[in-house]
């Protein structure tokens, strides 16, 4: 469930009620005993009572020591009828007691009484009867003073009083009439407390604080409960969500819960970001066991204030997936409470079954159960589980069910992940108009429909959630869906512009009727771009399809049918420059495109297309395709130029290398050299190389 307190939400079981109302239950039977008269029925209408009540918890030794001091008078006369006399008289007085209490004692005038207990229909509480030792009659008073001790109970106890290391739950009572009803409870300064009611004061006195009630209580006295909590005193775990740390602390004698909630956040946090289709948003520092929750109706609850999530001793898996869903789905991120609620209504059930659990029955409820109403004007509760929530949390499942149920996984982790970022159904990937803070339930309307697929979505938003007037605007909303599917279905992958979506998204339908009109017969000119980029394979740059996607004025649709026309000339120039460059990279003509620069302004022609500039790409893309042409002939000469140059070059390679050989061969001549003569003065040998 979920509560408006300082931003919190809460879990969506009603068993503290339960005990709520079982207490009750005693109180009645408690009231009806108050007396036994004779002869007159409706004796205690002529007793006053004036009551004070005080329980004292002494957490050292975990109890809870209860005084019960009440003043009774009797206010009704005696009368005579013939010769009867009728009188009335009071002979005891009772009080609702803890079955657990114990060690009660009744004293009145110094002398103890006479103490009886007995059973109730709610097997948590008894009534203890406080016998008078003589009858008290007209005009007599008698002050009486009960005590009695609570030890409290293991938790997960059949009955409900708890007093145990650093926390206490238990029910007070005050028997006094109206005007002459005190209740007071004292705690240890270091605990917090709360109870079923907003009719404590409280009073600090040193290490103390007292928390009086004197609400008028009526003839049924006054009845709460009260939960104590010092949150210091934990035994605790911390459990990575994420790249976050969270503490769980537990009461001090319940490991059972702690590796309970620890073991299932840490298995479960995992399965629930893959089914909200986001990553786990962080936002929680702290899970705490405390039944203070229950006190006002509810089992758990997420506090956005301090972010931390506060749930009773139950081991119930569903309900903490249900609290840890409010990091998702919260106030935060959606406009109506039946929104949040039922996404972690649903999703925590999902989850529970996904891993093989059985999901918790939800109460069957129709349109006409007992306190049911269009689930948009179920509200918040300031702080406390009212009348209306026991239809509004078991209604807003079986809707979210229907909406959500027959989408597989991955669609409507899409539609979550969506709703809960704020996205228009109608928006592309990447698209950040239009964005909305908080989904209301005309955006969650869309995504169900529109990206989910779930035609009956408006169905069912008329069956459960709209008003009489939010219900007339669905006609309006279908008359305008049908013309933007034909538009949409028109352009074909691409999708309407924006200010044709912004309206949709806005529920403008009017101003949405016009600008499809404006935009009706575009469609062939759209279909025409995206045909030239299928004939060359290639597909339409981001910029070409924004001009039209991205078109959201008048004066935008009208330029439109001139622009796509241009977009699609565009298109098919530079797949036609594209190709043809692919084509000038054969051996022939590569040089005269290498030459020609065909490569260059091919890419030229890209980069201007992908920036959106159509006449550029244009023209570039067609000097592209021109020099494509050309540099086959100019490669072709520059090939046979290049053949020519190559062959005279290896004729004059050859010449010079005959020369190069003959010289190599006379230099390597030498002639033959006759015996040295004898040295004769004057004479001399010459040797001619010739």
């Amino acid at each position: 469930m979920h509560v408006s307190l300082s931003g919190a939400s809460a879990c969506p079981e009603h068993r503290s009620t339960t005990y709520a109302a079982r207490a009750r239950r005693a109180l009645a039977v408690a009231t009806a005993t108050v007396a036994l008269a004779a002869p007159a029925a409706q004796a205690e209408d002529g007793f006053d009572v004036d009551s004070t009540s005080r329980y004292v918890l002494d957490a050292k030794k975990e109890v809870v020591r209860a005084t019960v001091t009440m003043t009774v008078t009797n206010e009704r006369p005696s009368y005579t009828t013939g010769n009867y006399i009728h009188y009335f008289y009071l002979p005891s007085i009772t009080i609702p007691v803890p079955v657990e209490a114990a060690q009660v004692t009744a004293v009145s005038n110094g002398a103890p009484l006479s103490v009886t207990r007995e059973p109730t229909k709610d097997p948590s509480t008894e009534i203890a009867n406080i016998a008078f030792p003589s009858n008290l009659l007209y005009g007599q008073s008698r002050t009486v003073t009960v005590s009695f001790v609570l030890e409290g109970e293991e938790p997960r106890s059949k009955n409900q009083t708890r007093v145990g290391p650093g926390y206490a739950t238990f029910a007070v009572y005050g028997r006094g009439d109206a005007g002459q009803n005190t209740v007071q409870v004292v705690l240890p300064a270091s605990m917090t407390f709360d109870a079923t009611t907003d009719d404590f004061d409280d009073r600090k006195d040193g290490k103390t604080v007292t928390y009086t009630a004197t609400t008028d209580a009526g003839d049924s006295g006054f009845w709460a409960v009260i939960s104590a909590r010092d949150l210091d005193i934990a035994r605790t775990r911390t459990v990575e969500l994420g790249d976050q740390e969270v503490e769980v602390q537990a009461f001090s004698d319940d490991k059972e819960w702690l590796r309970f909630v620890a073991s299932r956040m840490t298995s479960g946090v995992p399965l629930l970001a893959e089914l909200v289709g986001t990553p786990w948003p962080g936002g929680l520092t702290t899970v705490r066991e405390d039944l203070s929750p229950n006190l006002r109706g509810y089992d758990g609850w997420f506090d956005s204030s301090e972010d931390s999530i506060t749930i009773g001793e139950e081991l119930d898996q569903e309900l903490l997936y249900h609290e840890l869903l409010h990091a998702w789905a919260s106030q935060t991120a959606f406009e109506e409470r039946w929104l949040y609620e039922g996404i972690a209504e649903y999703i925590s059930a999902r989850a529970v079954a996904t891993q093989g659990d059985k999901p918790t029955q939800r109460k069957p409820v129709s349109t006409t159960s007992k306190h049911a109403l269009p689930l948009n004007t179920w509200g918040e509760a300031a702080g406390r589980s009212q009348p209306t929530d026991s239809y509004g949390y078991p209604a807003s499942y079986r809707t979210m069910k229907e909406l959500l149920g027959g989408m597989d996984d991955g669609i409507r982790s899409i539609v979550l992940a969506a709703a809960i970022a704020g996205k228009s159904a109608y928006a592309v990937p990447g698209e950040t108009r239009p964005l909305a803070s908080r989904t209301g339930w005309q955006r969650f309307l869309d995504l169900v429909q529109v990206m989910g697929h779930n035609d009956k979505a408006p169905r069912i938003f008329s069956e459960w959630v709209l008003t009489p007037t939010e219900r007339k605007q669905l006609d309006d909303r279908r008359r305008a869906l049908a013309d933007y599917q034909d538009v949409d279905a028109a352009d074909g992958p691409w999708v309407p512009p924006l200010g044709v979506r912004t309206a949709m998204t806005d529920w403008a339908f009017e101003h949405a009727q016009q600008t499809l009109t404006q935009v009706a017969d575009l469609g062939p000119a759209v279909i025409a771009v995206q045909k030239a980029a299928q004939r060359h394979d290639m597909g339409v740059p981001e910029q070409v399809v924004a001009l039209y996607q991205d078109a959201e004025s008048t004066v935008d649709y009208d330029e439109l049918s001139d622009t796509l026309p241009k977009a699609a000339t565009a298109v098919d120039a530079v797949g036609t420059a594209d190709a043809a460059a692919v084509e000038s990279r054969n051996p022939v003509t590569a040089l005269g495109a290498f030459v020609l620069g065909v490569d260059d302004k091919a890419a030229e022609a890209d980069d201007l297309l992908a920036e959106g500039d159509l006449e550029g790409a244009t023209t570039a893309a067609r000097e592209a395709s021109d020099a494509a042409e050309r540099s086959t002939l100019l490669g072709g000469g520059l090939l046979a130029v290049g053949l020519a140059l190559l062959a005279g070059t290896a004729l004059l390679g050859r010449a010079l290398s005959r020369r190069r050989a003959r010289r190599r061969q006379a230099r390597a001549y030498v002639a033959p050299v006759a015996p040295s003569p004898v040295d004769v003065p004057g004479s001399s040998v010459v040797v001619d190389s010739d």
